[in-house]
């Protein structure tokens, strides 16, 4: 469905209504596969990262992972009510509220920065995801790598965030329609949520934004922040990104 994008709202808020129930929402998400395949990823650049910064980490479920595996991780997000969910998981992950690009962290401290699940999809402005970029470089020491996804155009013009779910034992329900405006790459997508608890229904909505990036603004945003080596892939496999890819994944070294 196509309709012309609002893009005037705040960039903030996203996930703040949901963050309580966002992992019983995403339980069907495969977290750990995420992280076999960026280990996979890591095997293949010969990369043997020790401090990671899970960034944009929502509720914390990825750095959580990787801190089972024997990695020392932290999480930084804008949400706060969602970082607050970090400290539910197990084990918990310690994370700050922070922006993607200005991160109140160290230069050259992390040997890995991962950003999954499309969350940068959500900067909506070109020259903010350019300071995101510049950012993972900053906090990045030399050689780590910076481990991200994002939706395509393919995916985002698709109606793929349409969905519904109304019925069922489960007790929360939602009802989700995208928006796609060609003309500014914005996807909106109005949210609605039922929690079915003991003493009712709360319900709630959200309005979440994506952009979709052309190939050639995602690689100009990596070289102009100092990452000469890069690649792209179609995701969880080593292929390359095709026009029929909905999930592309980069990774790119800092020299």
């Amino acid at each position: 469905m196509s309709e012309p994008a609002d893009i005037t709202r705040p960039g903030q808020g996203e996930f703040d209504a949901v963050a309580e129930y966002y992992d019983h929402l995403m339980r069907t998400v495969p977290y750990t596969g995420w992280v076999d395949y960026v280990e996979a990823m890591l095997r293949r650049w010969k990369s043997y990262p020790r401090r990671v910064l899970d960034l944009a980490c929502g509720t914390g479920k990825v750095g959580s992972e990787m801190l089972r595996r024997g990695y020392e991780v932290i999480g930084a997000d804008l949400s706060e009510p969602m970082v607050r969910e970090c400290a539910r998981q197990a084990p918990p992950l310690s994370a700050a509220v922070c922006d993607a690009g200005a991160l109140a962290l160290a230069d050259d401290s992390f040997d890995l920065v991962v950003c999954l699940y499309d969350s940068l999809n959500y900067i909506l402005d070109l020259a903010q995801f350019e300071r995101a970029m510049a950012e993972a470089h900053r906090v990045l020491r030399s050689k780590g790598l910076f481990v991200f996804d994002m939706n395509t155009i393919r995916a985002l013009s698709t109606a793929m965030f349409t969905q519904a779910s109304l019925s069922g034992p489960d007790p929360l329900h939602y009802d989700w329609h995208a928006y796609w405006d060609p003309w500014t790459r914005l996807c909106r997508v109005e949210m609605w949520f039922g929690y079915h608890a003991p003493e009712g229904v709360r319900e709630f909505r959200e309005t979440h934004y994506q952009r979709a990036y052309t190939s050639r603004e995602i690689v100009g945003a990596l070289e102009a922040a100092g990452f000469r080596r890069h690649k792209s892939y179609d995701a969880y496999r080593f292929t390359p990104v095709t026009p029929w890819t909905d999930r592309a994944f980069y990774v790119a070294r800092k020299e």
